[in-house]
């Protein structure tokens, strides 16, 4: 028992640091499968319609969320509520020249500055939300997010251009007034013209609360925001190339092999893992996103967003499944691993029976998503998923309410 209560000091919470191995690129997807909720498509798109690198398809009514290309020659073959779906041309059926040319617009060139750049990047395809933070000091997280995604110093060394780039236009955006860069104590990367600093690369450090905590030794500094690196390098893919976002970075891990890839947004996950030559077992579980945070998939047609950071095959039997009705015998390992000294039991309750508005008497807005619980939790619950449904409920709840009630029209 005493070992699981001291899981920080665990090597398998050290974030990779040191390996610079480059990133694969040549993986073709034959299907993509683009997110669409919350877009507004454009009136011409439909199925049967031809589309081609970087032709808009849907624009996005936020400012903070960047509008939707297609990433590649094909035919749109679908399109519902939540989804476009294009079936990809093979090379050697491509005629460039049958397709109009998708004009490159000059960022880091051009005297575009503030909201009027927000906008340019958003048009791009690029999410500005943490890019565009208003703040005294905006760090970039040049850690790796969680335990096994390795991408973030290979990035540092690798696309520093982009890097860079990215930094240049985030100045313009005039939102902060100092960016810093954070990257892990023992790593020799660091990128000229911009403050270097150094944080013990352990689990949940990478998290954007904790990572400014663990520069400026407080909890909740005024004036601080966060940003990852894997943002940065999406924009300064655009700032360098001209033209939409339409690629994503991520690492891909099957037992003891993983590798770092550039693919198409919108890449379907089953071709991508049949591509990395590891195949799937029947009782595998596919995680999208950390072996932490990560959310289990129940279809291999699930697709990559741009936001997606990795994804992790779980052989059958490696670790002890979740039970939903598992009961929580009161052990209290969750509540001594939390980073935020909240009680996950008790939230994990209500969730469970259905009484969120208990989970505001014990902070639930504190909780940082770390996933620390659910991975001590011997009565293996799944205590961060019941938060996450809490957190979710409360928030619509929220929302709701801030509605303006309808009145009924009198009939006098």
């Amino acid at each position: 028992m005493k070992r699981r209560f001291n899981i920080l000091s665990d090597p398998r919470f050290r974030l990779v640091y040191g390996d610079t191995r480059r990133f694969r690129e040549g993986f073709k997807p034959k299907k993509l499968r683009l997110n669409r909720e919350q877009f507004e498509l454009l009136p011409y798109i439909k199925k049967k319609t031809p589309v081609y690198p970087g032709m808009l398809l849907a624009e996005h009514p936020s400012l903070d969320k960047g509008d939707l290309h297609a990433p590649a020659y094909g035919v749109i073959s679908d399109i519902n509520v939540r989804s476009i779906f294009i079936d990809v041309l093979p090379d050697d059926k491509v005629d460039a020249s049958a397709f109009p040319a998708v004009e490159s617009v000059e960022l880091l060139n051009s005297d575009l500055r503030g909201e009027d750049l927000v906008l340019a990047v958003k048009k791009l395809g690029v999410n500005t939300r943490s890019l565009g933070q208003r703040a005294q000091t905006l760090v970039i997280n040049g850690l790796n997010p969680e335990p096994g995604i390795t991408w973030a110093e290979a990035m540092l060394i690798e696309y520093v251009d982009e890097i860079k780039a990215g930094i240049e236009l985030m100045r313009r955006f005039g939102r902060a007034e100092e960016i810093i860069l954070a990257v892990p104590k023992g790593a020799e990367v660091r990128v000229d013209g911009i403050r270097t600093v150094y944080v013990e690369p352990e689990y949940p450090n990478s998290i954007s609360e904790l990572l400014i905590k663990q520069i400026t030794k407080q909890e909740n500094p005024e004036g601080w925001a966060s940003v990852g690196i894997h943002n940065v390098w999406s924009l300064g893919h655009v700032a360098l190339t001209g033209l939409p976002l339409m690629d994503t970075v991520i690492t891909v891990s099957v037992e003891d092999h993983w590798a770092n890839y550039v693919v198409t947004n919108g890449s379907i996950v089953g071709d991508l893992i049949e591509y990395t030559g590891e195949p799937l077992k029947n009782g595998d579980t596919i995680l999208r996103g950390g072996p932490l945070r990560g959310e289990s998939l129940d279809q291999l047609d699930r697709s990559i967003t741009k936001g997606t950071q990795g994804f992790f095959v779980v052989r059958k039997g490696s670790i002890p499944p979740m039970e939903g009705d598992s009961i929580c015998v009161n052990c209290g390992a969750c509540m001594l691993v939390c980073p935020t000294r909240i009680d996950p039991r008790m939230l994990s309750r209500y969730a469970e029976f259905n009484k969120y508005g208990m989970s505001r008497k014990e902070n639930f807005h504190l909780c940082v998503d770390c996933g620390l619980c659910s991975y001590v939790c011997i009565a293996r619950r799944p205590v961060l998923q019941y938060i996450r449904l809490a957190v979710n409920k409360l928030r619509q709840e929220e929302a709701m309410a801030k509605l303006t009630p309808v009145v009924p029209v009198s009939k006098d």
